[in-house]
């Protein structure tokens, strides 16, 4: 029935920044064989090696693996032992800068400089700018309490929006505010991957841990893909299991 298996990264194939356990990667690499798999997330190319792709001991199953880095602004694929980049709808300086000084000045405005940061706290990531209110290596436990409700982002949200109405602006994870280009939102990203790996939607499944209402996955669920909500890796480790029986 299905062609494409679909996941999201953090606490879906591994704990939040940190990698995944060699049995997850061992069931990865068997789902490899049989279907194309895409990984789909927030940050760059590099955080996903980092945490999946370089345990991969099987190179040749990587001809199966598909890496939509930056909510689906970026594409990577893998071909003659390289990964090679598919499309990028990179923010050129210009809009680099005019994010930049729009979020440093709602920062200042709002009072929001944190008392302690772990490095820079506004990060170009070529196809994305992100705010990360403690900076992404920041201790995850000190990250979740920042702002549980969301509260923080959404009145920086609501601060900036006028002044980025060019721009997607994402509330994303933990201490997160993501920019793109105008348009490149989730239901564009099913699109893309639609286009680009020759699948129907009716043969993707995704398998995400916030595709409950209100959660930054649930509107996959709306563009009427099939879902499957984990809240941990280990629950994607059973429905992995039970795509290879």
């Amino acid at each position: 029935m299905y062609k494409l298996i679909a996941f999201d990264l953090d606490d879906t194939l591994s704990p939040a920044k940190n990698p995944a356990d060699s049995e997850m990667i061992g069931l990865l690499s068997q789902l490899l064989e049989k279907y194309k798999v895409a990984i789909i997330t927030w940050w760059k190319f590099e955080t996903i090696d980092y945490q999946i792709i370089s345990q991969i001991e099987n190179k040749e199953v990587l001809n199966n693996l598909f890496i939509f880095p930056t909510i689906w602004t970026r594409m990577y694929y893998y071909e003659n032992w390289d990964w090679k980049l598919r499309y990028s709808h990179d923010l050129d300086d210009v809009e680099v800068e005019k994010i930049s000084l729009v979020l440093g000045k709602a920062i200042a405005d709002l009072n929001l400089q944190p008392d302690q940061v772990w490095w820079e706290i506004v990060e170009n990531r070529w196809s994305q700018v992100t705010y990360s209110a403690l900076w992404q290596q920041a201790p995850l436990e000190v990250k979740r309490i920042w702002d549980p409700d969301k509260k923080i982002r959404q009145e920086i949200y609501n601060y900036i929006k006028n002044d980025l109405d060019g721009f997607t602006v994402w509330i994303a994870w933990t201490t997160s505010i993501d920019i793109t280009k105008k348009g490149l939102d989730k239901a564009y990203g099913i699109d893309m991957m639609i286009e680009n790996l020759h699948v129907k939607k009716e043969e993707i499944l995704f398998m995400w841990d916030a595709l409950f209402p209100g959660g930054n996955d649930f509107p996959v669920m709306e563009a009427w893909v099939t879902c499957r909500q984990v809240t941990n890796p280990e629950d994607t480790k059973k429905i992995i299991i039970e795509l290879l029986d």
